[in-house]
């Protein structure tokens, strides 16, 4: 008798796609954008934590280019994913300003592709009625407070340790949003703490100098689509992919959201 021995990796969810021709701005993927989502799976990523603003961003730039431009199928696939994503940003009340902004860029999609869409009007206005109907659900929901549960509170926290989760805010509006959410707790004053000048409004400074050297920032994903540098297949960072040339230092590519779209030809 064969004993056949797997290794844990075999087992590991790990959905990936080799099939890219080309190099920088002409990479090109070479599969249909409906069997790209359903092997990456983005789906599935969507409804987790660290993948929901990444494929929130990607939908939103795929809607963006046009509904016009991507066959009843993938529409379909869209639809379904953006539903989800609702349910699921109501169920963990997390998420609800980014699922908004998705929800408004397919209503605005649906409404400027109508005079060359894709398919019957009929099936037009069911996505229409569909994403209005989600809208007016996110409109009619109020976040409930959290009642005492004897579990530690975000302001229970000590002081440092609230002071370092701020500190790690990638975007300026995160920490904006922060401070409107606890209108209680004073953040500014937690990154300010060791800075001169306490009647300087720093906000206000902050914003100045961002137009004065016109500053940019890049999005920080939880996860997001990375293209192996090595075997040149994409696979999401947080689930890692069996790279065809395993002896070679690892490598990869973040691939933004929209740098994603451009890749099928569209």
């Amino acid at each position: 008798m064969h004993v056949i021995f797997c290794s844990a990796d075999e087992d590991k969810w790990q959905p990936c796609i080799h099939q890219i021709q080309g190099t920088g701005k002409e990479r090109r993927i070479t599969i249909s954008l409906s069997e790209t989502l359903q092997k990456l799976e983005v789906e599935k990523v969507a409804l987790s934590i660290s993948g929901f603003r990444y494929c929130s961003d990607f939908y939103r730039s795929l809607l963006t280019v046009g509904l016009n431009k991507i066959s009843g199928t993938s529409q379909k696939q869209v639809f379904i994913a953006i539903e989800k994503m609702l349910f699921e940003a109501l169920s963990s009340e997390t998420n609800l300003i980014c699922v908004r902004k998705l929800l408004r860029t397919a209503l605005s999609s649906l409404e400027k592709g109508e005079g060359n869409r894709i398919g019957s009007k009929r099936l037009w206005n069911k996505h229409k009625e569909t994403v209005s109907n989600l809208l007016c659900r996110l409109d009619m929901y109020e976040i409930k407070s959290r009642e005492e549960d004897g579990k530690p509170m975000f302001l229970d926290l000590p002081k440092e340790c609230i002071y370092n989760i701020i500190a790690k805010l990638s975007n300026p509006k995160d920490i904006l949003n922060l401070g409107q959410a606890c209108s209680y707790l004073n953040v500014a004053s937690l990154l300010t703490d060791d800075l001169d000048y306490s009647d300087t409004n720093w906000t206000h400074m902050f914003h100045l100098c961002k137009r004065q050297f016109k500053l940019t920032f890049t999005e920080v994903y939880g996860d997001e689509v990375v293209l192996c540098d090595n075997c040149r297949k994409l696979y999401w960072r947080i689930q890692g992919h069996q790279c065809f040339n395993p002896d070679m230092t690892p490598s990869k590519s973040s691939i933004t959201p929209e740098q994603f779209v451009t890749m099928f030809k569209l």
